[in-house]
């Protein structure tokens, strides 16, 4: 593991602190990109950018520590995010932003979503490199890894869970720009997006480390629980009454 890329007396730079600046790097370069495209919409991108940063950021503290009170120390420093919380707090950015401007919701969420699980892919590199306690339970599977050097460390063979999330964020990644350019419905990115990550975060939420709290479900398996239903219904009573 990787967990500090440079370090001298004055500067240290962290695995983690250079992904997640990459992560909001190619995010933001991926939605201007996709946003230019379409010349009716007209609006000062700039400001948006930094609503959903902002937002997003706010969003990602507050609810790690709604699930890990314990962890208040956190609250200022460069650790402790929530993913769940970085999306909601960017949806509000939007609903926002839209608001004010006079925009279809839709324009910008549906253009956000593949920008979204890019950005998230690369901060999971960071995780991954960091040893940030992100990692699973113990396993005897072929492909554990331990992490003696992380931020925390372990000695023991465990579920390299940034792994598995780097893989599935691709996969939605390339699912979602394959499908951007056809005629989608409104909100049929976002939803997707939804959708197939709340599957892939409930899913691997069953080998975390993260504590059981609702019905034996960890905090974060509960917002993948409520972001699969709420695609099922998209896709189930809503997807053809957009026009």
């Amino acid at each position: 593991m990787f967990p500090t890329i440079y370090q001298s007396d004055s500067v240290t730079i962290g695995s983690y602190g250079l992904m997640l600046a990459i992560a909001y790097l190619l995010g933001r370069w991926y939605f201007l990109r996709q946003i230019e495209a379409q010349k009716d919409l007209k609006f000062n991108s700039e400001v948006l950018i930094i609503m959903l940063l902002s937002f997003a950021v706010i969003g990602a503290k507050l609810m790690f520590l709604l699930k890990n009170p314990e962890k208040s120390h956190l609250l200022f420093s460069g650790t402790g995010f929530s993913s769940q919380g970085a999306l909601l707090g960017a949806i509000l950015a939007s609903l926002l932003f839209t608001y004010l401007n006079k925009i279809p919701l839709h324009r910008i969420l549906d253009n956000a979503a593949p920008a979204a699980i890019l950005a998230y892919a690369i901060a999971r590199v960071g995780c991954f490199l960091s040893g940030d306690d992100c990692y699973g339970v113990i396993t005897d599977l072929p492909w554990a890894m331990s992490f003696p050097q992380g931020i925390a460390p372990t000695d023991n063979h465990v579920h390299p869970l940034p792994l598995y999330e780097i893989i599935y964020s691709a996969v939605i990644f390339l699912v979602l720009t394959g499908r951007n350019k056809a005629n989608n419905q409104p909100y049929e990115s976002f939803f997707l997006l939804l959708g197939m990550w709340g599957l892939c975060r409930f899913v691997i939420e069953f080998i975390s480390t993260n504590e059981k709290i609702v019905l034996g479900m960890s905090g974060s398996q509960t917002g993948a629980l409520i972001m699969l239903v709420s695609a099922g219904v998209y896709f189930l009573k809503f997807r053809k009454s957009f026009k």
